[in-house]
């Protein structure tokens, strides 16, 4: 289970917490603008906005726990067990897996609108 608070004054703070009694040795990770981001769909993106956030890396893959982009806009991947729904693949619409999900949102959205 994973806890987030969000509090808006006249800025937005945002913070998090990742409640596990073990490490998967998770680092602050940086993305450098427009490093390219190949997802399992087939679907590649190169030019995107730069990130950082707490990831795993796996073979040069962040798998981000949480994040922001260089626009302010965050994401937080929270673990709420036996709640999530996975549907097959849509032809035609941008299938991206649940590890993908915050580097694809990260790279494009520069408003909340967009994400």
């Amino acid at each position: 289970m994973c806890t987030c608070a969000t509090f808006k004054a006249t800025d937005r703070y945002f913070g998090r917490n990742l409640d596990y009694e073990f490490s998967f040795d998770q680092k602050v990770t940086v993305v450098k603008r427009n490093y390219p981001f190949s997802f399992k769909s087939g679907l590649k993106i190169d030019h995107h906005y730069a990130m950082i956030g707490m990831a795993y890396n796996v073979y040069g893959y962040p798998l981000f726990y949480d994040g922001i982009n260089e626009k302010g806009i965050g994401v937080a991947g929270l673990n709420f067990p036996g709640n999530a729904y996975y549907r097959d693949p849509i032809e035609g619409k941008n299938n991206v897996a649940s590890f993908e999900f915050i580097p694809y949102i990260l790279s494009q959205a520069d408003s909340m609108e967009k994400a």
